[in-house]
């Protein structure tokens, strides 16, 4: 895990060699072990590094071919480096280190940019041919790892971090209302390759970009969401996936530093310990170690279910309580690395849990992001299902996730609700959101009109819909925003997250699968409950409930935190060229009420990232050395 930065100078010959180490230096979180440079015709390379994989300095950064004339700087992690390793020696290919940074390289000098679909890994890097005079950037399918791009007319920069390029361009440093209004508008972040910077976007999950001496280049996509063949058979499709998340487990805990494991006490996480411990024995591992949010609301925290799972495993457990006055403290920080806005306190948690794993010591952490995007575990999901049987004209089946939703829920809300929300076309739905809340009248008249309502396309690469549906959610409205959110918190502490469910073989099984095998009844995650039966304790497989990993929200935007929001809702007035003063005003009266704190926490947290990403001058908050 690291940082890269660079800098590609159109035309000329020599990139400036004091703002690559710049960027890089502004990168130095991600990558505490050391710094490494590289310097070419008119490209230069910075890199900040995290040693996690062979740690000693035959991985260093940037890592070189001089025979094939490659320059690689790379962050993330290739999970299958060893069977690449042993496809490519059988090439003819030699190697001077251990570890996956020249595996990858060597991929790339033998399959050039066919080299991505075969990683199983997330990564952001950046490939310099000198005999092409060409550079060449990739990233992950999920994006799990990010690549921020900014284009001068003069250059192309990247970085990991759009702090990187802010620090040697601050002229970049304009707001994106268009981003803007879509966060004020229906709650979206993260939704493409715009950013909140105007003129920083990042290149798309799944694609490669190719740039030649004068920038010229367009991403190009190498992975495509497709439906794996699966067994017939239920029982044998229990077992197949089993057997793939257990090997997607088992390769992430490849490492010569500490891993320990993320534990929310849901089903998700529950899942990654138990299968650690049930493969104990076999990989040869010692003691597991946990780490977990708590939270003083007996409603929110899930300390039961943490302390089953920990006792079953044996782990030792490790927990951090979470408190209001804590985020009112570290708010500047954890703006400064999140780079946009935050839509609740819940990544708070995790960031608290990061820290947490650096005081014990451990480098590495396995955690559950990624299976509610893959096997429909939102509340919302019930009625994305019934919008499919009732297309499908499935009614016996509509009609059963009606009776078991209320059989388990004593509710029909979730399917009826959501149910009409998504037999609704995309841009119907954008549109509806911004009514129900009456968010638009938020933003400035000037900036609605010109910004509404701004959709996010995705790809749609199935005849039917429910599983395009799960596409949307792993792509553009909900995975993107927590992948930012995982990938900062543990960054700014120089921790790396792992999520085996991306693993993109169990992604594709998944998709493979017939829809009432995820979603039985209205039981959700019903594949993943079926085989981790006798592996997870059952209170845990059994649950309900859905906490979220999440703070009590309301309590704390009404108590602790009114103050805070308050302030930013006053600011927010006063920045007539981005709000309505006058409804930003209702809302903060309303909020005073007692009414809900949505739309006063969208606002809030959007003027939060004005005051502290473009009106404060240029440089580190204090906790950011």
């Amino acid at each position: 895990m690291c940082g890269i930065a660079g800098i590609l100078s159109l035309g000329a010959e020599e990139a400036p060699r004091e703002d690559v180490l710049a960027m890089a230096r502004r990168l130095r979180h991600r990558g505490p072990d050391g710094e490494g440079s590289y310097f070419g015709q008119g490209i230069g390379f910075g890199h900040t590094r995290l040693a996690i994989i062979d740690l000693s300095h035959a991985s260093d950064q940037p890592f070189a071919d001089e025979a094939a004339g490659l320059v690689l700087v790379f962050n993330g992690e290739i999970y299958n480096y060893v069977e690449l390793r042993t496809e490519l020696e059988g090439l003819g290919h030699r190697f001077r280190s251990q570890g996956d940074t020249e595996v990858l390289l060597r991929a790339f000098a033998q399959w050039r940019t066919g080299a991505f679909a075969r990683l199983n890994g997330m990564f952001a890097c950046a490939i310099w041919d000198e005999r092409r005079q060409e550079l060449v950037l990739a990233r992950d399918r999920f994006g799990e790892k990010p690549l921020y791009l900014a284009r001068t007319g003069r250059e192309v920069l990247f970085a990991s971090e759009m702090k990187a390029i802010l620090a040697v361009r601050p002229e970049l440093r304009v707001p994106n209302l268009r981003a803007v209004y879509r966060y004020i508008a229906r709650g979206d972040l993260d939704q493409d390759t715009e950013s909140f910077f105007a003129g920083i976007e990042s290149l798309p999950a799944g694609h490669y970009l190719v740039l030649d001496r004068e920038g010229r280049g367009t991403p190009r996509r190498y992975w495509l969401p497709r439906a794996a063949e699966t067994p017939r058979r239920h029982a044998e499709a229990v077992e197949a996936f089993r057997s793939l998340f257990f090997d997607a487990v088992r390769i992430r805990l490849r490492s010569d530093v500490p891993v320990g494991s993320s534990l929310s006490g849901g089903i998700d996480s529950s899942s990654i310990v138990c299968t650690i411990h049930a493969q104990k024995l076999a990989l040869g591992l010692g003691e597991q170690h946990t780490f977990s949010a708590r939270f003083a609301s007996a409603a929110h925290d899930e300390g039961r279910f943490i302390d089953l799972v920990a006792r079953r495993c044996g782990a030792d457990r490790h927990d951090t309580w979470v408190e209001p006055e804590a985020f009112e403290a570290a708010f500047a920080a954890l703006q400064y690395h999140q780079e946009e806005p935050i839509a609740s306190t819940s990544p708070f948690a995790q960031w608290m849990v990061m820290r947490l794993a650096r005081e014990h010591g451990t480098t590495v952490l396995l955690d559950g992001q990624g299976a509610d995007e893959l096997l429909g575990g939102y509340t919302q999901a019930l009625g994305m299902f019934f919008a499919h049987w009732l297309r499908t004209g499935r009614l016996d089946r509509a009609a059963g996730l009606l009776w078991e939703s209320w059989r388990r829920y004593g509710s029909l809300r979730e399917p009826a609700l959501f149910g009409g929300y998504y037999l609704l076309p995309a841009r119907v739905r954008d549109r509806l959101a911004e009514r129900y809340f009456g968010s638009g009248a938020l933003l400035a008249p000037a900036v609605h009109d010109r910004y509404a309502p701004a959709h996010a396309a995705t790809i749609a690469p199935f005849r039917d819909r429910l599983r395009n549906e799960l596409v949307r959610w792993q792509q553009t409205t909900q995975l993107p925003e927590f992948l930012r959110y995982a990938d900062r918190n543990s960054m700014a502490f120089g921790r790396e997250v792992r999520l085996p469910f991306l693993d993109h073989r169990l992604v594709e099984f998944c998709f493979g699968l017939p829809p009432q095998w995820l979603m039985e009844g209205a039981t959700t995650k019903a594949i993943l409950r079926r085989a981790m039966d006798g592996i997870v304790p059952d209170a845990v497989l059994k649950r309900r409930d859905k906490l979220a990993y999440a703070p009590p929200q309301r309590s704390w935007a009404h108590g602790p935190l009114k103050g805070w929001i308050v302030r930013h809702l006053e600011g927010a007035a006063r920045r007539g060229d981005v709000f309505d003063g006058e409804a930003v005003q209702a809302v903060r009266e309303g909020f005073l009420r007692g009414e809900d704190d949505v739309l006063a926490w969208r606002v809030a947290s959007t003027e939060a990232w004005f005051a502290e990403m473009v009106d404060r001058a240029p440089g580190l908050p204090a906790g950011c050395e």
